[in-house]
């Protein structure tokens, strides 16, 4: 079996993406393993990374760069670097973060295995091969050591997220996942940039059926300057990709308004091997509702899960030992190709990620989603009473790459100032403007002054935003623009500019309706 960790936060599509038919997949509920489900969600100028190594190879030290092969054939032993008599296994690779950056705010940390028996053997048999074991398989699969730059190792005890030896369907392997949230070790470190060092994840040496494998993977996700807020989350289950689809949405976010929007995924799964394709993954289309299949250059888009940890397009080689074949394991942290916002378009709120393979099946674990939100929305959530789900953690500080954006800002400030509108009046040349101002020509609609407290591409948030209105005691209304086929929500249309003009300054005194505007219309 191999452990595939594939991390989606920044790729590069160098290969031309291969668009796939919308067919229909199964939920990430299956008929074994664990619903795959929300771990956190971030609101945050921000961003995320991740490092991680396997725990099986051929050597102890040695890194292993045979593409050709697979952990099917190779007799496993622990990978230990340490020579710690503590430790029976044990691989290291270097977290960077931005100069920067300003504190982390998540830092999640995953071990898994094939783990059926301690160490097994195969003998041929008709040209096949007979697998046992030898050594009874340890109940205790959720504790590790845990070493942070230039520190002793500590004891982390996880929680099993699915254990595969009390499945019957992959019993026969035994793969298992465990999560620790580390957060609070890496905030107390003094030193956060620097080698950190896994030890002690227990799995099969030797030969095991379907191949043995292990590995680690340290999810962060920290506050730096960025153009724009960020809506950052992360997902873990176990969900065996086979013969049918897998799909995962990712929801509760809105993409920027204007300009390209920046998106990323980590995904981490085992069992992808490096000799056997046909494996994807893919992410819909706004506009299709295709499936776009991802790939670069060391990630092919018909053999995705191919046993190597990347960064983007290139390999990640800090770490020890830098194997470039992981026998079984990934990790890929890639950005979204997203030319012409062609899969995640401007003002959308939630998308769907697609693993499918033919021949080559592996397990996912884990998975994170990122993408720019429009700076509405992250006002909104910070302003909101009420968080957008159970899992929201919100990370109010604004920290812009150019402070200039926001005004009378200092650049070494890092809180929000409160929201102020000051009304115009009508004495003021905001209304002289409206009076003078051509009206547009829209068919279907009455003549006059509408009050727009939103627009909306789609209509089924359009009603909603109308919905929550009403609710909340006002004449909402929504009609199309026949110019653009947008949905225009309004709360009045009045004969009189001053009548309109009076309520839209009276709503942009509250935070939450302060993009408000009117539009003319059918007067002239």
């Amino acid at each position: 079996m191999k452990f595939l960790s594939i991390i989606f936060i920044a790729f590069l599509g160098i290969n031309t993406a291969i668009a796939q038919d919308a067919t229909v997949a199964v939920d990430s509920t299956l008929l074994s393993g664990v619903t795959f489900k929300s771990v956190n969600e971030f609101y945050i100028f921000g961003d995320a990374t991740v490092i991680g190594n396997n725990l099986l190879s051929e050597d102890s030290k040695k890194p292993f760069n045979n593409k050709q092969e697979d952990n099917d054939n190779i007799k496993m032993k622990y990978v230990d670097i340490d020579d710690n008599p503590e430790t029976f296994c044990s691989s290291q690779a270097k977290l960077v973060l931005p100069e920067d950056f300003k504190k982390i705010v998540y830092a999640g940390l995953y071990w898994t295995a094939t783990y059926a028996y301690e160490k097994g053997v195969r003998k041929p048999v008709n040209n096949d091969f007979i697998y046992s074991g030898n050594g009874e398989r340890s109940p205790i699969i959720n504790q590790v050591k845990f070493k942070l730059p230039n520190q002793e190792y500590q004891n982390v005890v996880g929680e099993v997220i699915y254990d595969g030896s009390k499945d019957e369907i992959h019993s026969i392997n035994s793969p298992y996942v465990c999560y620790a949230d580390v957060t609070k070790l890496l905030q107390d470190t003094k030193e956060q940039t620097g080698n950190y060092t896994i030890a002690n994840v227990k799995a099969s040496e030797g030969y095991l059926s379907g191949g043995s494998a292990a590995g680690w993977m340290l999810y962060v996700i920290y506050q730096t300057p960025t153009d724009n807020p960020k809506y950052i989350s992360t997902y873990n289950g176990f969900a065996h990709v086979n013969d049918k689809p897998i799909d995962i949405k990712f929801k509760n976010f809105k993409s920027i308004d204007y300009g390209n929007v920046k998106t990323s995924l980590v995904v981490s799964a085992l069992e992808g091997d490096n000799n056997i394709d046909l494996d994807e993954c893919a992410i819909i289309k706004a506009n299709s509702k295709q499936f776009q299949s991802l790939g670069n250059a060391v990630r092919d888009q018909q053999n995705f899960f191919n046993s190597t940890i990347t960064n983007n397009a290139s390999v990640n080689t800090e770490r020890f030992p830098n194997s470039e074949n992981t026998l079984g394991f990934d990790i890929a942290q890639l950005q979204i190709p997203n030319y012409n916002n062609q899969i995640i378009s401007n003002d959308i709120s939630e998308t769907t990620m697609r693993l499918k393979t033919k021949s080559d099946r592996f397990y996912l674990y884990f998975t994170a989603f990122q993408t720019e939100i429009a700076q509405t929305l992250f006002d909104d959530v910070v302003q909101e009473t009420k968080p957008i789900s159970k899992n929201a953690k919100i990370e109010p500080e604004v920290v812009r790459s150019n402070p200039s954006t926001i005004s009378n800002a200092d650049p070494k400030e890092t809180s929000r100032t409160a929201y102020l509108y000051n009304k115009k009046g009508l004495n003021s040349n905001a209304f002289r403007y409206l009076k003078g101002k051509k009206s547009t020509p829209v068919v279907g609609i009455e003549g006059g002054y509408y009050v727009i407290t939103n627009t909306f591409l789609e209509q089924e948030r359009a009603n909603n935003w109308k919905d929550s209105l009403i609710k909340k005691g006002f004449d909402a209304d929504v009609f199309v623009n026949s110019k653009n086929n947008w949905n225009y929500v309004y709360v009045l249309r009045s004969d009189s500019a001053e009548e309109a003009f009076k309520l839209m300054e009276e709503l942009k005194t509250n935070y939450r309706y302060r993009d408000t505007w009117i539009f003319k219309a059918n007067l002239d």
